[in-house]
């Protein structure tokens, strides 16, 4: 038996370092420079406490993650992105114990069939390898949704093993389990919220005919208890979910709740299309909201195909239990879509909710399909199509600039993906076409960002007056957003306009008073006009916040030996 799973985990990690291992030098990108690279509170493990006042609680965990990686590997992208295989991989192996348990519980293998025994680790293996699963293991800052993920299926795992435990001590272990990684989940990523409700399907689909009263009380307990932590944690209430919002998915669309609803009904549909044809995949979908049920028509499919799956979910719950649990545990999962917010959709959101498709899928056509050599020929050729898929998928993730030219192609009229093409070409000295996809985003949908990148390039190109004046109407747009202090400082100092960069780098330290480069910016301009000792005090404490700054150590030790040889 030993053999059997060494040989089963082996092949695991040997298919997925076939798919990731290219991954493990790719770079940053896109919000990994907000979470990580320009994130002050992980680069030093004593601001532990700080996080919990800068960040949503809900985040912590991943933050924290962060932190770790900082502590151990620095702004080195190797170690962040083999963190992220790991958990992967980690994440498979409760997706092939979790299925076992159901098919057992389900009475889905009969002693005879040797294929339906290894039905539970086909399916670990086609979540190994989809290409949905690319977002939330590739892209760094996704790990909250794999991360997420993890926790959500260790705590059914441990209460399916714990509802099957006869003995006390064992149950009590293991619904302690259950409980500690559903609170380690719930300060991971908002979508832990629904546990309840999938401890409820469990509960009526998997043991349909035990006494239900005490869980039906754990329900209602256990979900008001989630829905007051999450409240407190993200200062909201119901009423937040009621208010009309600036659609970040379509550039000029206002989300009203009713729309948004509306939208993810053709969401769905998306998701389906992905996890069935993965084609066309998008960091970044240009996707205008619903008006109506028939504005567009998708709409009305997706909500006729929701109110299909909940029919089967009820009509199969005695007759094809697994089929039904695995139905459930999409719609339970995708629900916390259902809550507002400015992007209606992206690939990772799939990672979770991908379980309960593959579920469907292969204990579906095990039934369809009665030969199982046949049966093993499909699923054999869907796990080597979707690991090629999923190779070629991966290396748009390998830069920014990769990543947001496959982005235009699908997203041609999108501000935000113009906007990041734009300040990639910028990064790279290509200023010319920086400005036009710079330009372009502005035209579509103006905002601080895209002004304060269109500044900078304006400045490298030594046009000092249009870069000031995209610099004003950043700050204009957003007073508060700090980094923009910083660059207009960079131009002013271009111009030699040394007082206006001393009040810019001033204001953004106010602004955040653990903006680390600000610190670094303003002691090399005190050396820039001759004066080291106030130099030297900015740098100490740059290196108060970030210890393993080497810049901020570099300079500091320079201005002290030119202060010494004085």
């Amino acid at each position: 038996m030993i053999i059997y799973y060494l040989l089963r985990s082996s092949a695991l990690i040997l298919i997925g370092l076939l798919i990731y291992a290219q991954t493990f030098q790719f770079d940053f990108v896109f919000d990994d420079y907000i979470f990580i690279v320009n994130n002050p509170f992980i680069k030093n493990l004593s601001n532990f406490h700080v996080m919990w006042h800068a960040f949503p609680m809900t985040r912590l965990v991943g933050m924290y993650s962060f932190a770790l990686n900082y502590h151990f590997c620095q702004l080195a992208p190797q170690g962040y992105h083999i963190f992220n295989f790991m958990v992967h991989l980690i994440c498979v192996g409760l997706i092939w114990a979790l299925a076992d348990q159901l098919f057992i519980i389900t009475n889905w293998l009969p002693a005879k069939d040797r294929l339906t025994k290894e039905l539970p680790f086909i399916i670990a293996v086609i979540f190994l390898v989809h290409p949905c699963q690319t977002q939330a293991v590739t892209y760094i800052t996704q790990r909250f949704e794999s991360m997420a993920t993890l926790l959500y299926l260790g705590t059914i795992y441990f209460y399916l093993r714990a509802r099957l435990s006869t003995g006390l001590r064992h149950k009590v272990i293991l619904f302690g389990l259950a409980a500690f990684f559903t609170i380690l989940g719930v300060m991971t990523k908002e979508v832990v919220i629904t546990v309840p409700a999938m401890i409820l399907a469990c509960e009526w689909i998997l043991f349909p005919n035990e006494d239900k009263k005490r869980f039906y009380i754990f329900f209602i307990v256990a979900g008001g208890l989630l829905y007051v932590f999450f409240t407190k944690m993200l200062h909201m209430g119901i009423s937040n979910f009621l208010h009309t919002s600036v659609s970040e998915s379509h550039d000029g669309d206002l989300l009203t709740p009713s729309h948004y609803f509306l939208t993810q009904m053709r969401v769905f549909l998306t998701f389906l299309r992905l996890l069935v044809l993965p084609i066309h995949q998008n960091l970044d979908y240009d996707y205008p909201a619903s008006g109506g049920f028939f504005h567009p028509p998708l709409t009305l499919v997706g909500a006729g195909v929701l109110l299909g799956i909940i029919y089967l979910i009820i009509r199969l719950r005695r007759k094809i239990p697994l089929i039904s649990f695995g139905l459930a545990w999409m719609l339970v999962t995708f629900s916390v879509n259902l809550a507002p917010r400015a992007n209606v959709i992206f690939e990772h959101k799939l990672y979770l909710i991908s379980f309960g498709f593959f579920l469907t899928i292969v204990a579906a056509l095990s039934i369809w399909v009665k030969d199982r050599g046949t049966l093993l020929r499909i699923l054999c050729c869907m796990i080597v199509i979707l690991s090629i898929v999923s190779f070629n998928r991966n290396k748009v993730w390998a830069n920014e600039l990769a990543l947001w030219t496959d982005s235009i192609k699908n997203s041609p009229d999108k501000a935000r993906v113009n906007a990041n093409l734009g300040r990639v070409y910028g990064s790279r000295g290509q200023y010319d076409q920086a400005i036009y996809y710079l330009s372009r985003a502005i035209a579509i949908s103006p905002d601080n960002i895209t002004y304060e990148n269109r500044g900078i390039i304006y400045s490298q190109k030594g046009q000092g007056v249009q870069a000031l004046k995209d610099m004003d109407k950043s700050i204009a747009m957003d007073p508060g957003y700090f980094p923009t202090y910083m660059k207009r400082s960079w131009v002013y100092q271009s111009q030699q306009n040394y007082d206006a960069a001393f009040a810019d780098l001033k204001r953004a330290i106010l602004l955040n008073s653990y903006y680390t480069d600000a610190y670094i910016e303003r002691g090399l301009l005190w050396m820039q006009i001759g004066r080291p000792q106030e130099a030297v005090k900015d740098f100490t404490v740059a290196l108060g916040l970030e210890p393993a700054n080497t810049t901020a150590l570099q300079y500091k030790t320079y201005c002290l030996s030119k202060m010494g040889s004085k």
